[in-house]
C-alpha cells in the first residue's frame, strides 16, 4: 500500500473510532475564532495514530504514549502545552 493509501486508511480509522465512542472532535472555537485543543485531546489521537501505524505494542501514560516496537526499542512521547 502506497502512503498516500495508509494516511487515508488511518484517517478512516480515526473517523470511525471518535464516532464509535462518541468523543466527537473537542476542538472548540473561541470568541476570537482560534481554536484550542487539550493535551487529552492530542494524546487520544496520537494514541489512536500510533496504534494504527507502528508495529508495536502502544499504551497510554498520564501525558505520554508509549510505543515498544517489537524490536525491543521504547520511545515515549510526552505533551505538554507551550507557553
Amino acid at each position: 500500500m502506497d502512503n498516500d493509501g495508509k494516511v487515508e486508511r488511518v484517517m478512516l480509522e480515526v473517523l470511525r473510532r471518535l464516532e464509535d465512542d462518541s468523543a466527537g472532535l473537542t476542538i472548540c472555537p473561541t470568541d476570537d475564532h482560534a481554536y484550542l485543543l487539550t493535551e487529552e485531546d492530542l494524546l487520544r489521537d496520537l494514541t489512536i495514530f500510533s496504534d494504527e501505524v507502528f508495529d508495536g505494542e502502544v499504551t497510554r501514560e498520564p501525558s505520554a504514549v508509549v510505543v515498544k516496537f517489537r524490536n525491543g526499542q521504547t520511545f515515549r512521547i510526552t505533551v505538554a502545552e507551550k507557553l
